[in-house]
C-alpha cells in the first residue's frame, strides 16, 4: 500500500489488534510503525501510532534483523533450558 510518502513493504501481526508495518520512505530510508485495527461494527478503521522508528538504509534494516534473530535464538534457548529444568 502507498499513501504518497510511504510504500508498505511488509507487515506482521504482533497483537490481536496491532500490526508492525515496515515501509519504504519515498524520500529515502525505511519506517517501522505500529498500525492499530479498530473494529466499529462492520467497519474496520486503521490508525498509525506516533513514534515510528526511522531507519536510513538497508544496513540499518539488516542490523535490526540480526538483533531480532539474536533475541529469537536466546528466547528459544531459554525456553529449552526451562523445559529441561522442569523435567528434573
Amino acid at each position: 500500500m502507498s499513501n504518497g510518502d510511504f510504500t508498505e513493504i511488509s507487515s506482521a501481526r504482533i497483537q490481536d489488534t496491532r500490526d508492525l508495518v515496515i515501509s519504504k520512505r519515498n524520500k529515502g530510508g525505511y519506517t517501522i510503525a505500529q498500525r492499530i485495527l479498530v473494529e466499529e461494527g462492520k467497519k474496520t478503521t486503521t490508525m498509525y501510532l506516533k513514534g515510528a522508528i526511522h531507519i536510513d538504509s538497508i544496513d540499518g534494516i539488516q542490523n535490526l534483523r540480526d538483533a531480532l534473530n539474536l533475541v529469537i535464538q536466546q528466547s528459544e534457548c531459554g525456553a529449552k533450558e526451562e523445559a529441561f529444568n522442569e523435567k528434573f
